[in-house]
């Protein structure tokens, strides 16, 4: 009897504390849906609609753009935008990219100049119709995209004046080759132009997705499948 009547008080005790519970308070996040994206460069191995090897998830220079001929040059990519719970619907996807370029200051110390400024790239293309959940999208980048959108940069390359990019006299840059490769310089070697491929996901709600996990989204350890992830790709001229 004595056991049946502690039980009941215990009972009672915890509908009470539960009745007077705060959710506010309670320290446990609330997830709410969210969307990635997977991009590659179009053209490498496939089986099927999934990869046929396993690549980095920040895949860097698997293509290039070429040393001449820059006006007709491209680099295809492919990407796919993924809502594990199908939550979501993407509804346009922004392609950008960050032009690094490397240089030698007046010490010859090697730099290296983020020609975008604030380290988010310049909107290079649009794919204003995306495909369906977990579907292919293609898109290209080519050089003359990638001149258009920095033809105004400026480096401060001696440490005081800044000069244009493109029209920098120490070192001018062929006729239809604005970006390049690694070279031999006074002060020694010097980099090729780099490039860095990011993407800003838009939903039909009115989301916004352009930041996610760098240990996990940006980093996928899973093996290959349609739920893979990515944060950006590189390339460079060579």
């Amino acid at each position: 009897m004595k056991k049946i009547l502690s039980l009941t008080i215990i009972t009672s005790l915890l509908l009470a504390f539960s009745a007077c519970r705060d959710e506010s308070l309670n320290p446990l996040p609330t997830f709410l849906p969210g969307v990635h994206a997977f991009t590659i460069f179009d053209g490498i191995a496939f089986n099927g609609n999934l990869l046929s090897r396993p690549q980095p998830y920040e895949r860097a220079n698997a293509k290039n753009f070429p040393k001449a001929a820059q006006n007709s040059a491209k680099v295809d990519f492919k990407t796919r935008w993924v809502s594990l719970d199908n939550q979501l619907t993407v509804n346009k996807i922004e392609i950008y990219v960050r032009m690094l370029e490397s240089y030698n200051d007046p010490d010859g110390n090697p730099k290296v100049a983020d020609l975008s400024e604030n380290g988010k790239g310049k909107l290079i293309t649009t794919i204003n119709t995306p495909t369906a959940n977990r579907q292919w999208n293609n898109f290209s980048i080519t050089p003359q995209q990638i001149f258009d959108a920095y033809k105004n940069a400026t480096v401060a390359y001696n440490k005081v004046t800044k000069v244009n990019v493109f029209n920098n006299p120490a070192r001018p840059r062929p006729t239809n080759a604005w970006l390049r490769p690694a070279e031999t310089a006074t002060y020694g070697a010097v980099a090729s132009d780099s490039f860095v491929v990011t993407w800003i996901l838009y939903t039909a709600d009115g989301q916004v997705f352009n930041t996610w996990n760098p240990d996990s989204v940006c980093a996928d350890p899973t093996s290959v499948s349609e739920a893979n992830s990515n944060c950006q790709l590189s390339f460079i001229v060579q």
